[in-house]
Order: structure tokens, then C-alpha cells, then sequence
């Protein structure tokens, strides 16, 4: 038998012994590595063992249309995006001209908790390579993110490039730190790694992002092939990078087609499917409340059975990327007869308003608009709510449903905040309404 020698840590001289161990195996037989085991889908950046529950932040289907209440859109050129029934997907094309380009991303910037990592998830369908033809989707804008890319350019090694890609403007101008395939530090998906999996570009594939932010966070790339995560890139920030990896982690999902170059004629696709992001953990802080109240003397309703805005609210300019959710509002009348109510998105007011004012809280990321003796709406935009408050009923308050998403979007490409706007409608003439919201701004 042998004999070990605590004290030095070996076995005494002579003592050589053979013993069986247990190493795990894929089906094919290949042996998996230690790194490649404790992979991206069990353990936190911080190498703790996943066991919380999870929350889901956002989801889309795209099972009846192109969802343009929850994903913007810019076309160029000769490209186009349509919703394509039978598979259910956004068909992404451009032509063969350069600046031929279709953008598309989320109204809403996504919500971050920090100490959370959040998990990006793509279904999408690049199609083959072309030289020209650009192709991009990650958690990214103008200035901060990361994303994937096809490049539409052939690489140093003679072949299609793909790259891994984080935008950052901490600097105090846009840089990009771009990772080509050849230097990806997890499974390169071309059939060389410990795996053997080949990545089809012209299949459908699913593709996670998981990320934390901090400024010093990680980020990991995968492709779900065979049922499991296969991680062909991490990102390290810590103790390495002087600044943090980006300026915020409250961005838009976001997904691109491009022409950049002529030479090859015809139509080229990317094909948008399902997304979702999910958050470690369920948040047991949302944010910091914020409330504000039309007038107390009142907004006239002149005329009956009419609706007359009473109270807006929306994202300041300078922020833009603020997380912004409506929980509770409440209508009456000075007189407290009855009165109806309605809160919609992006109602076009009449005469009358007062012009949009920074809130109170010079942290807030809101501005607010009131109205003196308005006119009425010209277009009621989108309701969101509606309900009624009975003579004598003193102003009932109504909680929003806290699993309905009423964050507060932008248009253009994330340069204009949505409104949400209080509407008031009497049965009688020369009412007086009075309205008030509260939502939760997270920090």
C-alpha cells in the first residue's frame, strides 16, 4: 500500500501507485475541460453557483405583426423589414446599393440592477457571408453596447469575418474594441475546438449575451447548439481596463442590416426573431418614487362629453436612457361629480399647454406639462388605461398592474421621449379636473 507524507505533500519514495478517476465525457467521447464544464449557463462572473430564481424583464414574439409598440424602426435606401407569416420573424433586407440599411431597436432602454447579471438572448438567422453586406445585434446605441457582427468583410485568414464587438464612449469619443474570430478565447464554432461544432450562419440559431456592467463587469457571447451553451467569447474588464467597459448598461436591444460596400448584386437578408432578457434574482428595489399634481384650481373641461388633457409627463432630454415606470394615478373634479378618465401614450394636445417643466428633484430623469383651459386633444394617441370616477367617489386612486410593461419609451431611434398624458371627459360643461401620477425612476 502507499504511503503519503502529509508534512511534504507527496508520496514517500517507492510509493508510485496506479488509480482510476472519474473524468466527464460528451457522447462523441471528447473529454470536457474544467473551464468548458463550469461554463457561462452555471456560474456567475463571480464564480458562484447559479440557484436563484430568475425574473424575466422583456420578451417579444413577433407572432402577429412587427410589434411597432415596442420596436423602432429606421429604413434607408432600398431595404425594407416585413413581418413574414408563416415563420413569424421581421425579414430584414437590403439591396446591393451602398448606405441601404434597416435598423431596429427596442423603445425602451433595458433595465439593469447591478450585483445582477442580466442575460440577452437572440433568435436569428444570418444567412450566407457576402462581401458588402453587414450584419449586426446586440444591447448596444450609437455610442455604448456590444454586439455581434458579421462583417461583410473577408478577415486575415481569408475568410468570412465575424467579430465580438463592445462601443464605448468613456473616453470621450466613440471606440470599439472588435475581437475577430481567430482571436475569440472560447469555442470558435468551426469545427477546430474541443467540441466539433460548426456553426451554420444560414440556420437559425440562438444567441445569448451575458453581461454585468459596474464598469468593471463581464461579458459572455454563446450559441445554444446541442442543447447546451457553447461561450465563444468572454470579455474581462476587471483589473484590466482603466475605464469601464462602457458609459451606462441602460440601452436598447438592437439589431442592423447594411450595405457598406457595392459588388454583389441581388437582395441580402437578416431574419429577426424571438428575444429575451432575463435578470438573476428578483429586484427587491425598483427605484425612487417621484409624483407630481396638476394645478389644485383645477383644468377647465368647457365642453361636455370632450377630452381635454389634464397632466403629461416624459423622459427629459438629457435623459433619455432613464427607466421610468408609472405605477399610480388618480382623477377627480373640484366639485367631485363624476368624471372620465383616460391615460395614453403620445396624445396629441390642443391649445392650452403650459409649456414642459424639469421636475422639482433636480435627480429625477422627468419633465411634466400642464394645461390652462385647454383645447381639446387633436388625437388621443394610444390608451393604456381608461375608467370612470362616480359622483362622489373623492378621487379614486388607480394602481397600474405591475407585471404590464408602462415604461416610458423613445422614438426616432431614441431621440424623442414618449408622453403619457392624463385625459379628463365630463358629462356637463365647464368642469374642473385635477389629476395626479406617481411613478418609480430607477437608479
Amino acid at each position: 500500500m502507499a504511503i503519503y507524507d502529509k508534512n511534504k505533500s507527496r508520496l514517500l519514495r517507492g510509493n508510485n501507485v496506479q488509480f482510476e478517476t472519474v473524468m466527464l465525457a460528451r457522447p462523441n467521447g471528447v473529454l470536457v475541460q474544467e473551464r468548458e464544464y463550469l461554463h457561462v449557463g452555471e456560474y456567475s462572473s463571480k464564480n458562484r453557483l447559479k440557484t436563484s430564481d430568475f425574473q424575466t424583464v422583456f420578451f417579444n414574439t413577433f407572432q402577429y405583426g412587427k410589434e411597432s409598440d415596442v420596436w423602432d424602426e429606421a429604413v434607408s435606401g432600398d431595404a425594407a423589414a416585413v413581418h413574414n407569416i408563416l415563420t413569424n420573424n421581421i425579414d430584414m433586407r437590403v439591396g446591393s446599393t451602398p448606405g441601404d440599411r434597416v435598423v431596429r431597436q427596442t423603445l425602451q432602454v433595458q433595465r439593469y440592477i447591478p450585483s445582477r447579471a442580466s442575460e440577452l438572448t437572440f433568435a436569428v438567422r444570418l444567412d450566407t457571408p457576402a462581401v458588402g453586406i453587414r450584419r449586426r445585434f446586440g444591447l448596444y446605441d450609437e455610442n455604448n453596447g456590444f454586439y455581434f457582427e458579421d462583417a461583410g468583410v473577408i478577415g486575415l485568414d481569408g475568410l468570412p469575418e465575424y467579430n465580438v464587438v463592445i462601443r464605448s464612449s468613456t473616453s470621450g469619443s466613440v471606440q470599439e474594441v472588435r475581437v475577430p474570430r481567430a482571436l475569440w478565447n472560447g469555442d470558435k464554432l468551426d469545427g477546430l475546438g474541443i467540441t466539433k461544432a460548426i456553426a451554420d450562419p444560414t440556420s437559425q440559431q440562438v444567441v445569448s449575451f451575458e453581461y454585468e456592467w459596474y464598469g468593471a463587469g463581464q461579458i459572455a457571447i454563446s450559441f445554444l447548439i446541442d442543447g447546451e451553451q457553447r461561450v465563444i467569447h468572454t470579455f474581462n474588464h476587471s483589473n484590466i481596463s482603466p475605464l469601464p467597459w462602457c458609459s451606462t448598461p441602460f440601452l436598447p436591444i438592437r439589431i442592423e442590416l447594411e450595405c457598406i460596400s457595392s459588388g454583389l448584386t441581388g437582395n441580402h437578408y437578416l431574419h429577426q426573431g424571438s428575444n429575451s432578457l432575463i435578470s438573476e434574482g428578483v429586484p427587491s428595489k425598483l427605484g425612487i418614487a417621484q409624483n407630481i399634481t396638476a394645478p389644485i384650481t383645477g383644468t377647465t373641461l368647457a365642453a361636455a362629453n370632450t377630452w381635454y388633457p389634464v397632466l403629461s409627463i416624459r423622459l427629459k432630454p438629457t435623459a433619455l436612457k432613464g427607466i421610468v415606470l408609472p405605477t399610480f394615478f388618480q382623477v377627480a373634479t373640484t366639485d367631485n361629480t363624476s368624471v372620465f378618465y383616460r391615460l395614453v401614450r403620445n396624445a396629441v394636445p390642443g391649445a392650452g399647454a403650459n409649456g414642459w417643466v424639469n421636475m422639482p428633484d433636480p435627480n429625477a430623469f422627468t419633465q411634466y406639462q400642464t394645461y390652462t383651459a385647454p383645447a381639446a386633444v387633436v388625437s388621443q394617441g394610444t390608451s393604456l388605461d381608461s375608467g370612470f370616477v362616480i359622483s362622489g367617489g373623492g378621487g379614486t386612486g388607480v394602481s397600474l398592474d405591475p407585471n404590464t410593461v408602462y415604461q416610458i419609451g423613445r422614438t426616432a431611434m431614441g431621440t424623442v421621449s414618449d408622453t403619457y398624458t392624463l385625459l379628463a371627459a365630463s358629462s356637463n360643461t365647464n368642469k374642473s379636473a385635477l389629476a395626479a401620477m406617481t411613478w418609480i425612476e430607477q437608479r
